[in-house]
């Protein structure tokens, strides 16, 4: 497989710049075998090890091994029909037998519903369902885990700006009769403003910082890197050189992954990594 070369991007901030290296991994559709139809946009990404699920709209799961770049299988997520935007990885387990830890997609639109999965790498079973019940936010709106503090964040728009919003992250045994956790404005336990992002695309935070690739091809695209913690914006990388639509983004050994969208072929779905870099 062919590489293309590493692009190297500067952001400028006060006292403090940083280079962005990144780098074409793999064309999914030079992957799989030809009998396999996937169905529905390239959407949300997590990855769990060595092991990505690459989110479809409707509820469609490409599932890599990303370290040997080979095929696993495709599945449709058991009772999800969103679009599936925005993917994570959390903490807890349905059982000790459980392969993966918990699997959380964002359907975006409607009830901009967080689908909370057991997943295997053949299959899934819905075991939770997450919503937002308050009337400040307008818009789609994406959930990402930050599996390591053990909080659940919603990525959201309120009075024409785009924000962060901070929850505990509900266990399964939160869920009430339904298989159902409803979250107020009361749960918030923190809120962040994030300034001017133009079409919010996927979401996931490492550490301090939040990682929010923005944009499509008929616009400039952005990866927007905010310290959740100061509220500086660390950088505002322009990626306009890769010509195709950013999706979801992940981390594994120290490189981010942007799952980016290919118009009328689900299957030729585009993977870049991102290595951030700072030079003083």
């Amino acid at each position: 497989m062919v590489l293309s070369a590493t692009f190297s991007v500067v952001s400028a901030q006060p006292k403090k710049i940083f280079r962005l290296e990144i780098e074409e991994l793999c064309n999914v559709d030079d992957l799989l075998p030809a009998a396999v139809e996937v169905k529905g946009s390239s959407q949300g990404m997590a990855i769990a090890g060595r092991y990505a699920f690459l989110m479809h709209d409707k509820g469609g799961c490409v599932v890599l091994d990303i370290k040997r770049l080979k095929y696993i299988s495709y599945f449709v997520l058991d009772g999800n029909t969103g679009h599936c935007n925005n993917a994570s990885f959390g903490c807890e387990r349905l059982s000790s037998k459980s392969q993966f830890p918990l699997l959380y997609v964002t359907e975006c639109r409607g009830r901009r519903t967080c689908y909370v999965n057991d997943v295997t790498l053949d299959g899934s079973r819905l075991v939770q369902t997450i919503y937002y019940d308050g009337d400040d936010i307008v818009g789609p709106a994406d959930w990402f885990v930050d599996a390591k503090s053990r909080r659940l964040w919603l990525y959201c728009t309120r009075d024409g700006e785009r924000m962060l919003k901070e929850f505990r992250l509900p266990l399964l045994a939160d869920s009430d009769s339904a298989g159902e956790v409803h979250l107020s404005q009361g749960d918030v336990l923190s809120e962040q403003r994030l300034g001017a992002i133009a079409i919010p695309q996927g979401s996931m935070k490492h550490r301090r910082r939040v990682y929010l690739p923005d944009g499509v091809p008929s616009r400039d695209r952005w990866l927007h890197v905010v310290d959740v913690v100061s509220g500086e914006k660390v950088g505002q990388f322009d990626i306009n050189h890769i010509p195709y639509e950013p999706e979801g983004v992940a981390r594994r050994g120290g490189k981010l992954y942007i799952s980016f969208h290919t118009p009328r072929n689900p299957r030729q779905n585009r993977i870049y990594t991102f290595r951030l870099k700072r030079q003083r």
